[in-house]
């Protein structure tokens, strides 16, 4: 195969090498300092995260009807109480959640409240291994009190296709879409949906198994992560000199001063 050498003198500096091997040096380079970037600003994220939910937590629990009209960015996090009733079969099963390694869903059910439905994650359930069956929550009877907070996605899901609303309640569902089954879900049950979720207080009496995360993973990991990039990234900035140059000549001379 033939090679692309070439040959440079800077001075008393020679760079001298394969072109393509060089490319691909530099290709890996740009590489590994972007995803080191990229873990940077992921800890970035997950310190305003952090910090939100924080500075949340000190304002006063409010009605979930009370944040319809806020933006998203505004509502999240946000602490909500106040009394509903449930039906036992308005409720959606989120599929394919884990706990502990266990498979199985998390019961999101429409409590009434106010003139209307405020769609609540009551935690986790486990579901059927063989997945021949789906679980059956049992839901509170009666008007009973509720306190949580907001959820809001911090991205949107990727969708192939428009998402479809269920045809009927109770249902699995694989995600949740909010602002697209507003309306079907209202004509479902009878009442209007508010388009967004609230996740139960865990220590709350109805709640199921709930855990909630404020993180996934916390800034001082993807820190971590960062400096692991940017440390490959100089062993193959170093070694490429080390290679492509006669800075090894150099240091041999030097050290035999």
């Amino acid at each position: 195969m033939q090679t692309m050498q070439f040959n440079r003198s800077l001075g008393p500096l020679v760079v001298s090498g394969d072109a393509r091997a060089l490319l691909a040096g530099v290709v890996l380079l740009a590489l590994l300092l972007n995803l080191g970037s990229w873990q940077l600003g992921r800890a970035s994220e997950k310190s305003a995260l952090q910090a939100r939910w924080e500075q949340r937590a000190a304002l006063p629990p409010v009605s979930p009807s009370t944040l319809l009209t806020e933006r998203a960015e505004a509502r999240a996090d946000r602490q909500v109480a106040w009394r509903a009733q449930f039906a036992p079969d308005q409720y959606l099963l989120l599929d394919n959640r884990l706990h502990r390694g266990r498979p199985g869903y998390h019961v999101v059910a429409l409590a009434r409240a106010e003139g209307v439905l405020v769609p609540v994650n009551l935690g986790w359930i486990a579901g059927d291994p063989a997945r021949q069956s789906l679980p059956v929550p049992t839901l509170p009877e009666g008007e009973v009190s509720l306190a949580g907070r907001v959820y809001v996605p911090s991205g949107k899901p990727l969708m192939m296709q428009k998402p479809v609303a269920p045809a009927s309640l109770p249902a699995p569902v694989q995600t949740l879409y909010w602002e697209n089954w507003s309306a079907e879900l209202a004509d479902l049950a009878g009442q209007p949906l508010l388009p967004f979720e609230v996740r139960i207080d865990p220590n709350s009496p109805v709640a199921l198994t709930a855990e909630w995360p404020v993180v996934n993973q916390s800034s001082s990991q993807h820190i971590g992560y960062a400096v692991q990039w940017f440390a490959m990234a100089a062993v193959l900035f170093l070694i490429g000199i080390w290679r492509l140059t006669n800075v090894g000549e150099f240091w041999g001379r030097r050290s035999r001063l």
